[in-house]
């Protein structure tokens, strides 16, 4: 199974993945079906959103910092990290048509980092293919 593996560098961060899982497709000479990424871990996350102007990536961060508070129980020190992972949820299901992810024109695919800096972070991609085409 594909995976995309990246290394973050900053706490916190949102990294572009849509050249990276188009090349899968690619790759897997898919024309019609789905990718469904996923990333294993409990202090990143996956989304879909404008991937055109850098403000919105630095815009969502600035929202999200609503939950970096001092007063949660769990002793590791990065509650805030898990809880905005399960907002931006760990998996993505995208449409593939004509061997193309179909995203909007200002839509990327973009992997969240809430813990980093981070090595060896992992996305697993799967490629169905729609029944009845190659």
């Amino acid at each position: 199974m594909p995976t995309i593996t990246l290394s973050t560098s900053k706490k916190e961060e949102l990294i572009d993945i849509t050249d990276k899982v188009q090349e899968i497709v690619t790759n897997s000479k898919t024309k019609e079906g789905i990718a469904i990424l996923q990333t294993q871990h409990t202090t990143a996350g996956l989304t879909i959103n404008e991937n055109a102007d850098p403000d919105v990536k630095e815009d969502i961060l600035k929202a999200l910092e609503i939950f970096d508070k001092n007063n949660y129980s769990h002793s590791e020190g990065n509650s805030p990290a898990h809880i905005k992972s399960s907002l931006m949820g760990s998996s993505l299901t995208i449409i593939i048509k004509g061997s193309q992810l179909q995203l909007g024109t200002w839509q990327g695919i973009l992997f969240c980092e809430f813990d980093g800096p981070r090595s060896n972070r992992k996305i697993i991609v799967e490629i169905k293919k729609t029944v009845g085409y190659p």
